[in-house]
């Protein structure tokens, strides 16, 4: 899975830019750690053969999935992001109980200074491309 932003500042990019990492036995929804800087990216890792579905919460905004299995293995990938600001993103609920799931959470900065999320390429109301966007 690719997921490619634009309007993030590369040079407040750390090394580790994953800020949390949450580990989940047996479980039907999956607590987001808060939002921190100009966007979170969520990825969601399930252990499950019978997963079909899921639902972010309000304010969290799907950006791809994989659901199902994963060579031999019966693993779902789910991302998700949201703009920075604080407070509990709240959790993703799945429809079936899970053997494990595992949140990451990884932070995209954004301009110094402009507390304004990033944006996806390939998100409809977001990433409209014009005739003075270029794309490096």
């Amino acid at each position: 899975m690719n997921l490619l932003y634009r309007g993030g500042d590369a040079s407040a990019l750390t090394s580790t830019p994953v800020t949390a990492i949450r580990e989940y036995d047996g479980v039907n929804h999956v607590p987001l750690t808060p939002p921190a800087g100009a966007t979170s990216l969520f990825i969601v890792l399930a252990e499950s053969d019978v997963l079909t579905g899921y639902q972010w919460p309000d304010g969290v905004i799907p950006r791809a999935d994989q659901i199902g299995w994963f060579g031999s293995h019966a693993i779902s990938l789910l991302a998700a992001d949201t703009p920075g600001g604080g407070g509990p993103a709240g959790e993703l609920l799945l429809d079936a109980t899970v053997e494990s799931a595992a949140c990451l959470t990884i932070q995209i900065p954004g301009a110094p200074g402009d507390g304004r999320p990033t944006w996806i390429l390939g998100d409809d109301n977001a990433s409209v491309l014009g005739t003075t966007t270029i794309l490096g």
